[in-house]
């Protein structure tokens, strides 16, 4: 098997009908992977950047996430923040509990939000936190404790919700077999360590697959949905935003310390994917704010 082969993951909740299970790591490595369970993280510590299929969005803790079936997906802690990340992920395949099942009227609402769910959803603040109590019983039931049963309400109280913030415009599958290409976790993990090296250039990526500058520019675009510069502005605008909101550094600092060797491109590239400037997004999105 060649080495950085992203394929499909094979889990222990496929066993069961439904599975929750809680993580402490000092850090998230990135691990680029999708599997027919949804699954749903709930972060209790910890921040990095999560892809999910087409999308690279900051994550942080107190927020819940909603990866549907073979969704392409990998968290990964951001450089600095290496000192404790605690999270709890479910898993249930709900083709396990049958067809007819969710057919039933009584199902409608819970079988369009799982029918949603590939396109991925990023829940915080009260839902977020409602959905953990439902989490911690099913990881720990009481005697006499029904798992499937609390899946079903938290799975209605997300349906119910509207808050929940999309992160792909469509479903996305894992089991496209472009999605699967064997160079596409190394690519995208040897990204999330370099992306902060100023000199790095699409035709230094290029040379990791041996290839052409133009043809993995081809190649990049067709697995990702986006150019690779887009995407290496958007990894470092997101390690910025991180930054700017759990650090007290200078905005010229985080600025250099993103990726970006001149402060007005970075400005630039900030107002362009957030519509903030960096100062204005640190006081609105209530970061720390140097003395």
């Amino acid at each position: 098997m060649a080495p950085h082969q992203a394929q499909i993951e094979l889990l222990s909740a496929s066993q069961h009908g439904v599975k929750a299970t809680a993580f402490e790591k000092k850090c998230v490595d990135f691990h680029w992977h999708f599997h027919p369970e949804v699954e749903l993280v709930w972060i209790e510590s910890g921040e990095g950047l999560l892809h999910a299929g087409q999308t690279l969005i900051p994550y942080e803790a107190g927020q819940l996430v909603l990866i549907g079936s073979n969704l392409p997906h990998a968290y990964g802690s951001a450089p600095t923040q290496r000192t404790g990340a605690r999270w709890t992920v479910l898993h249930f395949r709900p083709s396990l509990w049958g067809a007819e099942f969710w057919k039933l009227p009584e199902n409608s609402r819970i079988l369009a939000l799982l029918e949603r769910a590939g396109r991925g959803y990023l829940y915080s603040n009260q839902v977020a936190t409602e959905a953990a109590k439902y989490l911690a019983h099913i990881q720990n039931p009481t005697p006499g404790d029904m798992p499937l049963a609390r899946l079903l309400n938290l799975l209605d109280l997300l349906a119910r919700d509207n808050s929940g913030h999309q992160l792909n415009p469509q479903s996305i599958s894992g089991g496209n077999i472009e999605i699967q290409d064997t160079r596409l976790q190394f690519v995208l993990s040897k990204l999330e360590q370099t992306s902060h090296e100023p000199g790095l250039t699409q035709a230094e990526a290029a040379q990791w697959l041996n290839m052409t500058p133009p043809a993995f520019c081809r190649y990049f675009k067709r697995l990702t949905g986006r150019k690779f510069q887009h995407h290496l502005n958007q990894l470092r605008i997101s390690r910025a935003c991180a930054n700017l909101l759990s650090t007290e550094k200078s905005i010229t600092e985080v600025a250099y310390e993103s990726g970006f060797n001149n402060l007005s491109n970075f400005n630039r590239r900030f107002r362009e994917f957030t519509n903030h400037t960096p100062r204005s997004y640190r006081r609105t999105k209530g970061g720390l704010i140097p003395d």
